[in-house]
């Protein structure tokens, strides 16, 4: 298999990027998969997909408080609380 280096490589790099985001995201609404899913949101992963996926740091912030306010009723507050909480621990880094 042939080595794919510059542009081609980039976008390639992004488009997983953006997929693995938004599975975190469908994710936190699956019983199962949800704390997987909020450890991803607070730690470095969440991050470095964020800067291959072309995220800027005001924009990850945005996207994390949209997610702190979604949800259902039954598990808003949860979702609420344990996104607020990687708010506030600084998981994202300027």
């Amino acid at each position: 298999m042939a080595r794919r280096s510059g542009p081609v490589a980039d976008r390639h790099a992004r488009i997983l990027a953006e997929g693995i985001i938004l599975q975190s995201i469908e994710d936190l609404w699956h019983p199962v998969s949800k704390k997987g899913s909020l450890r991803f949101f607070g730690s470095d992963g969440f991050v470095l997909c964020s800067e291959l996926a072309g995220i800027s740091y005001i924009k990850q912030l945005a996207m994390l408080r949209m997610l702190a306010g979604a949800g259902q009723r039954k598990s808003w507050r949860n979702m609420r609380k344990s996104l607020e909480g990687v708010l506030q621990k600084g998981a994202i880094q300027a």
